[in-house]
């Protein structure tokens, strides 16, 4: 018994599947960071080789093209640990099999790697809507903290919305920056504290949002539980008409 630990990128799990496949065995799973093994799991620990990484990452392309490719990786996005054991039995199965096995939902793997792809496009999905910008002196500037790491999958939707504009939109939860200039994007880890100057007319512009918020509310038709539904409370800290 024994198990991979990698660096958590898309080129630790691709040697993983190499040293699996080379060494012919098989881990009980697959973990990055800090983990507590059994006491009679071995831990072996891989090195991230991108010449490796990339002969593997050709192997999964036969088996289903770029998007398998694309779809493949997508939970390593996820908080949940588990996440690199589940693309990786996945992506072996790929392998194994030479098909895509992405949709075979008798696996309780695939399975579980549906369910984590699918909360990760269901927060993108809610920041496009939820996400509230300040303007500042040099732009726009949003924050949030998103469960899974999804700050470059949310970004795109606003830089062909606010084309030309410039603007910033902060994880503060990993402390990734997506940068657009109003031409490219780009996604930046800092490693300092964000200091940001709102613009002379931002607060006025809250004052109004807020108004205009309470006054749409009819007190004598609240209900909690529906707007706990279409609004989930984690969210409600970044946004301008809860503060």
């Amino acid at each position: 018994m024994f198990i991979y630990r990698c660096d958590g990128t898309k080129e630790g799990i691709l040697c993983c599947l190499y040293d699996s496949f080379t060494a012919k065995r098989v881990p009980d799973a697959v973990y990055s960071g800090r983990f507590q093994p059994a006491f009679d799991q071995e831990v072996i620990d891989v090195k991230t080789d991108e010449k490796i990484a990339a002969r593997v990452r050709s192997g999964i392309v036969k088996c289903g093209g770029i998007s398998l490719l694309s779809e493949l990786f997508l939970p390593l996005r996820s908080c949940e640990s588990l996440r690199e054991t589940v693309v990786f039995f996945v992506a072996y199965r790929c392998l194994k099999e030479r098909r895509n096995v992405i949709t075979d939902y008798t696996d309780n793997n695939v399975l579980l790697h549906r369910d984590l792809a699918a909360r990760i496009k269901k927060e993108v999905h809610n920041m496009h809507g939820f996400l509230r910008f300040a303007e500042c002196t040099g732009g726009l500037y949003a924050h949030f903290s998103p469960d899974n790491d999804v700050v470059d999958l949310v970004a795109p939707h606003f830089a062909r919305r606010f084309s030309g504009e410039k603007f910033i939109i902060h994880d503060t939860k990993r402390n990734l920056l997506a940068v657009y200039d109003g031409k490219s994007l780009k996604t930046v880890l800092n490693d300092s504290p964000v200091t940001v100057y709102l613009s002379t007319e931002e607060e006025q512009f809250r004052k109004l949002w807020k108004t205009y918020f309470d006054s749409v509310s009819i007190e004598s038709r609240k209900n909690k539980r529906l707007q706990d539904n279409f609004l989930p409370r984690r969210y409600r800290k970044d946004m301008t008409e809860f503060q």
